[in-house]
């Protein structure tokens, strides 16, 4: 059930409120009420409701700065704010704060408890979402010590042969068992999921299998390890995206039904490239996400200053609040050049237009497009555009 807080010093109001609306029935709990903020807070830090219904004008502590003290503490109580002040700052602060509503009084019974019930819901689906997903995260996390527990009975299994062989005439393979993700493969595997090119997924996989060596990959101990190893590796990366593993599994199957069930290498990299994929285009997906308003930013800097002689990797970075290396590294491997290239292309696109399109001459083209020094930008124009100046401006005037 969901539960509800009063805060409201008109007795008669809080009396009306409380007195009149079918709680129970509405599916909410009643749960506290306070003539001020001052008395309410610690009541709501005891109980914590789901929702906190608060006059905003109030005496020792009002309604916004009860629901800024809230909003910190209990981040998912919904707050909604009643307010006899038609003004903009108290909306605007409202706003700020992460207010769920804002109703000005008076206000219809009909009204608010429209509100109430809106945002009642609102809880009761937040809830559910959590619920689902720690219920997802348990099951995810239990199929992860399944499929630990299934691998280490198999090690168990392969350890207890005599190193000369075994059953099914496999050879022993003489490796350290107790940490996953140690191995070679995992941190070729670690490596390729922080650089690589999902383009490049099978060519990595096979690359993998090929490093452990063909006695190695046909044992089916060490078969089941690397491609445990590196399905815990792509978990454990997937979780550095906040992305959850679970959708890894059920999109290219349970790690636990590969291990019963898969005995040959072609079955296992089909299983680990699968893996890959998804984990790559989730990657590349977040990446998109979090860099593309830095790239977006970087380039309208670049654009309105590439005539600044004095713009730099440094410049920019500091002004989009990150470090240079960073931002370097971000660029590069967003973009598919260095900034410094990027840079020289837009300058040299912008010394072609006027070159084409006004009587400027060259020492003035050179200080439009940022450069102060007319000898350097003539030598980097041969060099990225494979002619002169002189060439270039005969050419299109020919043309």
């Amino acid at each position: 059930m969901v539960s509800l807080f009063l805060v409201e010093d008109e007795i008669v109001m809080r009396d009306g409120i409380k007195k009149h609306i079918e709680w129970e029935k509405e599916g909410i709990e009643f749960v506290g009420e306070a003539s001020d903020g001052e008395l309410a807070y610690p009541l709501i830090m005891e109980k914590k409701p789901d929702i906190v219904l608060t006059d905003i004008k109030m005496p020792f502590m009002d309604g916004l700065e009860l629901s800024a003290l809230v909003r910190e503490k209990l981040p998912d109580t919904k707050i909604i704010i009643l307010s006899g002040y038609d003004e903009f700052s108290y909306a605007r602060e409202a706003i700020r704060l992460g207010v769920t509503e804002y109703l000005l009084k008076p206000v219809s019974p009909g009204a608010l408890m429209d509100s109430i019930r809106k945002i009642r819901d609102s809880v009761i689906e937040d809830k559910e979402k959590r619920q689902n997903e720690q219920t997802r995260k348990a099951e995810f996390e239990e199929k992860e010590r399944e499929a630990l527990k299934m691998f280490s009975e198999l090690t168990k299994h392969f350890m207890e042969k005599p190193k000369d062989g075994g059953q099914n005439g496999e050879a022993f393979v003489d490796m350290d068992v107790s940490e996953m993700g140690g191995s070679a493969g995992g941190k070729n595997l670690d490596e390729f999921l922080r650089t690589g090119s999902i383009n490049d997924t099978d060519k990595a996989i096979d690359d993998i299998f090929e490093s452990i060596g063909e006695k190695n990959a046909k044992s089916m101990f060490f078969l089941n390890y690397t491609t445990t190893d590196m399905y815990i590796i792509m978990v454990r990366f997937l979780k550095e995206l906040s992305v959850d593993p679970l959708e890894m599994t059920e999109a290219c199957g349970d790690i636990n039904d590969v291990i019963k069930n898969e005995h040959t290498i072609e079955g296992a990299k089909r299983f680990l490239k699968g893996c890959l994929d998804f984990v790559m285009e989730k990657r590349d997906s977040v990446s998109v996400k979090k860099y593309g308003k830095v790239l977006s930013d970087a380039k309208l800097y670049i654009e309105e200053h590439y005539s600044d002689e004095d713009i730099s990797l440094n410049s920019i970075a500091d002004n989009l609040g990150i470090s240079p290396n960073h931002f370097s590294a971000i660029f590069s491997q967003e973009m598919g050049i260095t900034f410094i290239e990027y840079l020289i292309n837009k300058r040299m696109d912008k010394a072609k237009e006027l070159l084409m399109t006004t009587d400027m001459k060259t020492f003035e083209v050179a200080y439009a497009v940022g450069y102060k020094d007319p000898s350097y930008f003539s030598a980097t124009f041969k060099k990225t555009q494979g002619m002169t100046v002189r060439d270039y401006r005969s050419r299109g005037r020919d043309n």
